[in-house]
């Protein structure tokens, strides 16, 4: 990247290395972890700076995976990187109707004021998931997750789990939310929840949500990096709606989970 990387942004450094990998014959390259990090500049690999990284390598669309198997950003320095094109994703033809609330309604979700987790839950998101097509049947609240951290097994809760319909069975679930207190920031821990709940239970998308700020990521069946393809706040709500609604309403992520299926078939056999 030569002596002008030092006056490059972030942006412009993963377009490079975008480039590297376009040109190459596999379409992927591998770097020692120190020349990666070296790159970026990057002394000290904190968790908001790896997160950063991490989206802004998945907008130039290149997923980063780790040779070892280590957690990316915890590799040791003589580590490799290797560096894939993005794969196409799905025709994004959009729902065939898209469920337009009304002004009054955009108006009161958009000023209301939520204070504890609890609030966020009952009094956005789930009036949020009626106009998104869900209904009754569909949404599981404090829905047991089995995982491990480290090598215990463990039982966590998410907040939400989505449906299609009233069976519980792990080839109809849509979209995870999780729902933090409101007037407190989305951290990357919170973000990382999202993600080890989608890795157990693999819906379309999951959200990240403390009634402000609303993150939407897709999930990608662990073999790729998921995308987070909308961050906005909530008074965006009615300008963002379309696209909301084009991610994760019923009809989407019902047509995503097939895509799903097709393309990781055996990853989401059941």
């Amino acid at each position: 990247m030569g002596d002008n990387t030092a006056k490059k942004s972030y942006a412009d450094i993963a377009l490079d290395m975008y480039e590297a990998v376009k040109e190459s014959n596999n379409k992927q390259k591998r770097l020692k972890s120190s020349t990666f990090w070296d790159a970026f500049r990057v002394g000290r690999r904190t968790p908001p700076v790896i997160e950063r990284i991490l989206c802004i390598l998945t907008e130039q669309q290149l997923k980063v995976s780790v040779k070892s198997g280590e957690v990316f950003g915890k590799e040791n320095y003589d580590d490799w990187i290797e560096l894939t094109i993005w794969p196409p994703t799905e025709p994004s033809d959009p729902p065939h109707s898209t469920i337009l609330p009304s002004p009054e309604w955009f108006q009161k979700m958009q000023t209301r004021e939520f204070g504890s987790e609890r609030e966020v839950e009952y009094n956005f998101i789930i009036p949020l998931l009626e106009k998104l097509g869900y209904d009754e049947n569909d949404i599981a609240i404090g829905y047991p997750v089995n995982m491990f951290e480290g090598v215990q097994r463990t039982t966590k809760e998410a907040d939400f789990v989505l449906f299609n319909g009233p069976t519980r069975e792990r080839k109809d679930i849509l979209l995870i939310i999780e729902a933090k207190k409101g007037g407190k920031g989305i951290t990357v821990d919170h973000i990382g929840q999202g993600k080890s709940y989608s890795r157990e239970l693999l819906p379309a998308c999951y959200i990240i949500t403390n009634g402000q700020q609303i993150i939407v990521f897709q999930f990608n069946g662990m073999l790729y990096q998921d995308e987070r393809v909308m961050d906005f706040d909530r008074s965006m709500l009615n300008d963002m709606w379309k696209d909301l609604y084009k991610y994760v309403s019923k009809e989407s992520t019902i047509k995503r989970k097939s895509w799903m299926r097709e393309k990781f078939q055996n990853q989401l056999a059941t």
